[in-house]
């Protein structure tokens, strides 16, 4: 057995590795069933960051089983899991650029794609420095998952600026998105708007507030943020009970995003 994963932990660890797996293949399933779905050419580029965002977090949580599974063969070494890690802040920044962008033109009409796609690159960078200037030196495992450990801290401003840009536009943006209920009495369209826009701050909540501090934690963490997933899921291919009760039906071409019709600007 590896010196990251101990013999006690094992049991833990191919959990954790099962467990991801299968987040990552229901995310992964959610993405590619939003990117099929048929949308006006419009919106076509906010369906298809929707679905970035789904199918991103899929590969990121993936990316994690792969390298608990690495450990558990002895086969994890610093450098790899640095590479496991930048790798992580980039398709980190892809889909947080994918949700931003959905959640941006559905409430103002337009994409904005200069400016964000400008605020990611330079959050990606400030990313990279904010790692690098920690002098990242060694691999653990802490919580079941794969983490890097550092010789120093960096200055509480640049860590604020980090936590700011990871979480504020898309805890902002999906307050936004459930303030659109405010302008519809439409009950198709307040479903699509409970469940997407509830989906997306659950998963924000639950990745904020349930720790990741053991094993255990980690994979009850990863199988509670499914449920958004699902959320987002059944808001588009809305189950047979959802179609009769609120007259919802599956989104259309012909109707581009239910929640833009909402009566966003």
């Amino acid at each position: 057995m590896s010196a990251l994963v101990p013999s006690s932990q094992l049991p833990s660890a191919v959990a954790i590795v099962v467990v991801s797996l299968g987040v990552a293949a229901v995310y992964g399933f959610v993405g590619v069933r939003l990117y099929r779905r048929p949308i006006a050419p419009a919106a076509r580029l906010a369906s298809t960051q929707l679905a970035l965002w789904w199918g991103g977090l899929g590969a990121v949580t993936a990316l994690g089983g792969i390298q608990v599974a690495v450990a558990v063969a002895g086969a994890m070494s610093f450098p790899l899991a640095l590479t496991f890690y930048l790798l992580s802040v980039l398709l980190d920044c892809a889909f947080l650029w994918g949700l931003v962008g959905f959640l941006t033109y559905v409430y103002t009409g337009r994409y904005h794609l200069v400016a964000l796609s400008g605020f990611y690159a330079w959050f990606y960078v400030t990313v990279l420095y904010f790692v690098f200037s920690k002098q990242p030196h060694a691999v653990a495992m802490v919580g079941g998952q794969v983490t890097i450990e550092y010789l120093s801290a960096v200055a509480p401003a640049l860590t604020v600026i980090v936590v700011l840009g990871l979480l504020g536009p898309e805890i902002v943006g999906a307050i936004l998105y459930l303030s659109l209920l405010r302008r519809t009495h439409d009950a198709a369209r307040r479903y699509r708007i409970w469940l997407v826009g509830g989906g997306i701050l659950l998963w924000f909540l639950l990745d904020l507030f349930v720790p990741s501090s053991t094993a255990n934690w980690t994979i009850a963490r990863g199988v509670l943020q499914v449920i958004p997933g699902l959320m987002s899921l059944i808001a588009f291919f809305p189950p047979e009970w959802a179609r009769r009760r609120y007259g919802v039906t599956v989104v259309s071409s012909s109707e581009g995003l239910a929640e833009k019709a909402a009566g966003s600007p």
